[in-house]
């Protein structure tokens, strides 16, 4: 059965993002901006926004992604070209599974590449695997993007690509599921397929969290659309942005998603870009529900102390009920962590391709 390869950029930003945020509005309270400026202003802004940012993407600058990580607002880029799974396994502080692993010759359309990352998940035989590593010292803006593919019989996945925060930093990934933090030791988003819905979304934790039924404070969801598919059997880009709260005592703390380089929007507001005071919703325990008619969104205090930063990459495939034998595969590849936008990879001399990318806003 035919493929699908899938490009995912996650943008973890903790200045102000280009791609959607208002940076002239970010430090305005909920009564300001309803106040002060016009929704229709804040949207036209937001849009001026993100067609600036997308038509500078980084991608944009190197063809098929060659070069790219010599650039220097590129922090860590991984192409799988190291010819080995070994020199893969060097660039990373903690792999876990690798007999899962597997170099592929299938990438992304316009690679300059020719391997890619296959991870091969059988059902009875553990829950997957993960490559994980640090991004020192710590940032507090980062833009990180990766091309993902699943194939068309994959089983639901259970966690997916996370990026975040530990204080300490450690070479490996830590637990707290179902814990909800403090604020001084770490806080995770996730990009996720979210199980049978196949659709994407965040998955959150930080110090204002909410907490479930069973009161317990799992993973935050946020887009909920069910239109905004994830897509078996091609290549898809995702990138994720996150901005740090800054003073730390404040909830301006943002989180952005762009799939195939394009942002989503529902009923005349962007709800794939979260900040304070945008988008508006309502929460039903620990599921933001996004509204035109509901309350602004109330921001993120990702953290309550300074030293607390983003600083870890978790590549991650986690499945835990498929049936024994089932057989699902994930590739990876071009993951780019930068501190400006990456975008999708350019396929040709121009940008033009990308900036088209940009208007589709589903007004």
């Amino acid at each position: 059965m035919k493929s699908v390869l899938l490009c995912i950029s996650f943008s973890l930003l903790v200045g102000n993002i280009l791609n959607g945020a208002p940076t002239d509005y970010n430090d305005l309270s909920e009564g300001e901006l309803e106040t002060e400026v016009s929704e229709k202003d804040v949207r036209r802004t937001r849009k001026g926004k993100v067609e600036s940012e997308v038509k500078n993407a980084l991608a944009s600058k190197y063809r098929g992604d060659k070069g790219i990580g010599n650039d220097p607002d590129v922090i860590f880029a991984e192409n799988f070209e190291e010819g080995s799974l070994e020199a893969v396994k060097s660039r990373w502080e903690s792999v876990k599974s690798i007999e899962i692993m597997s170099l592929s010759r299938d990438v992304p359309p316009g690679s300059a590449g020719k391997h890619s990352l296959l991870m091969t998940h059988i059902g009875g035989k553990g829950t997957g695997g993960h490559l994980y590593r640090r991004l020192l010292p710590g940032y507090e803006k980062l833009y990180v993007r990766f091309y993902v593919k699943f194939d068309p019989d994959c089983y639901p996945i259970h966690h997916f690509f996370h990026v975040g925060g530990y204080n300490p930093p450690t070479p490996w990934p830590q637990g707290g599921a179902g814990i909800r933090p403090v604020g001084s030791e770490r806080f995770t988003t996730g990009v996720e397929p979210f199980g049978r819905k196949w659709r994407w979304d965040f998955y959150s934790y930080w110090m204002k969290m909410r907490s479930s039924p069973d009161n317990k404070s799992w993973g935050h969801d946020f887009i909920n659309d069910q239109n905004l598919k994830a897509e078996r059997g091609k290549w898809i880009c995702v990138e994720l942005m996150m901005k740090m709260n800054n003073p730390v005592t404040e909830h301006n703390g943002q989180q952005a998603l762009w799939i195939d380089g394009k942002p989503w929007s529902k009923e005349g507001q962007l709800i794939s870009y979260f900040g304070k005071g945008f988008p508006k919703g309502r929460w039903i325990w620990d599921s933001f529900i996004p509204d035109p008619k509901g309350k602004p969104f109330e921001g993120f205090q990702w953290r309550s102390v300074k030293e607390l930063k983003l600083n870890f990459l978790w590549v991650l495939l986690y499945i835990t009920k498929a049936p024994p034998g089932y057989v699902s595969k994930v590739w990876f590849d071009d993951i780019v962590v930068a501190k400006k936008y990456v975008g999708p990879m350019n396929f040709s001399s121009s940008i033009s391709s990308n900036i088209a990318h940009s208007r589709d806003y589903r007004k």
